[in-house]
């Protein structure tokens, strides 16, 4: 709701209309109707700034808003406008996001999992909260350094920049001119890539279909994992094709089987899919083998790049629920790089 006032806050005089358009054609709203619950409004209205006291700050605009608005126009010629932002108000909601996303000590997270910057840590936070279907995160990175550092700054949202703004066809555009520290990555940005390659998140019924309940076998020397709501035994896990697992911070275990997941219609399940992006106690990958017997575990997630604390706090939870440790190979790290992910020969362990 746009609100058509002066620098001092007076109305302008329109207590019979409701919305007008200004001299660049775009809609004002001046009045609210009265009886909108009950289809009885008899014609009286109330002007929007008598609403000021009862309504969030943002929604009323005043008149320098107005002028300074930015017009957007999506593929359908939908048309709308939107409020021009500071940079500095835009990165304090960024930080505030990341904040939520941060975990407690000893857990791991986006937020620390990226460090030291807000740079690197927002391409997992990005796609967490993107409107269009989280789009995976390793582009947003070279996206947001070009929104934050233009000059002068385009007073959009970023992700209003991004599909509707300057944002849109960025890399197509300076394959040549811009492509200075994100050169190799630039490449692989481009629109049609960009869109195309997302990430699937769990709903809640998604997520509680794939918690996992660990037990002894019989002879107490074996660690037999079974999903909780349908009762059955994880499936083995294929060649050198490990499951991936999430352990939240609550100490429940995920587990899911990628390897027969349609990623090209449904995106593609990462370690962010099972928590929608929220802090865990441990992430990687892991290996069952017949019978649902666990046999390897380890802790590499590019988007949580877990250090040793994981596999101790597993440790410690598997001895305190009488699971017998030897059973399994374990195969932690003390710091973590972008190699780590897949190097592991998990064909040793089946």
């Amino acid at each position: 709701i746009e609100s058509l006032a002066t620098e001092d806050g007076e109305e302008h005089d329109n207590d019979a209309v409701m919305i007008t358009c200004d001299k660049k054609n775009r809609p004002i709203a001046h009045n609210f109707p009265l009886g909108a619950n009950n289809n009885k409004n008899n014609g009286e209205f109330v002007p929007l700034g008598h609403l000021s006291k009862v309504l969030p700050k943002d929604i009323l605009w005043k008149e320098r808003d107005i002028q300074k608005a930015i017009t957007f126009t999506d593929e359908s010629n939908l048309k709308w406008y939107s409020r021009a932002i500071r940079l500095k108000d835009e990165e304090r909601t960024i930080a505030n996001l990341l904040a939520s996303y941060d975990g407690p000590p000893g857990s791991v997270s986006i937020p620390e999992a990226h460090r030291p910057g807000p740079i690197s840590q927002v391409g997992g936070l990005c796609e967490a909260i993107d409107p269009r279907g989280h789009r995976k995160q390793d582009c947003f990175k070279n996206y947001y350094f070009r929104w934050r550092n233009a000059e002068p700054f385009s007073g959009m949202h970023f992700f209003d920049w991004l599909d509707y703004g300057h944002g849109l066809n960025l890399m197509e555009r300076n394959v040549t001119e811009e492509m200075i520290i994100f050169a190799s990555s630039d490449l692989n940005c481009k629109r049609v890539d960009f869109d195309r390659r997302k990430v699937h998140y769990y709903n809640d019924e998604e997520r509680a279909a794939h918690e996992v309940v660990l037990t002894l076998s019989e002879d107490g020397k074996e660690i037999v994992g079974h999903y909780k709501q349908s009762k059955k035994k994880v499936p083995r896990s294929h060649a050198d094709h490990p499951h991936l697992y999430m352990w939240d911070l609550a100490g429940r275990l995920y587990v899911v089987d990628t390897y027969y997941w349609d990623s090209q219609t449904y995106g593609q399940i990462k370690h962010t899919s099972v928590l929608a992006g929220k802090p865990a106690l441990a992430a990687g990958k892991i290996y069952f083998g017949k019978h649902g017997k666990l046999e390897g575990v380890n802790y590499a997630s590019g988007h949580y790049r877990p250090t040793i604390a994981a596999p101790t706090f597993m440790h410690r939870w598997m001895e305190m629920n009488g699971l017998n440790v030897t059973a399994l190979d374990w195969n932690g790290r003390t710091s973590w790089t972008i190699e780590n992910c897949d190097e592991y020969d998990w064909t040793s362990v089946a």
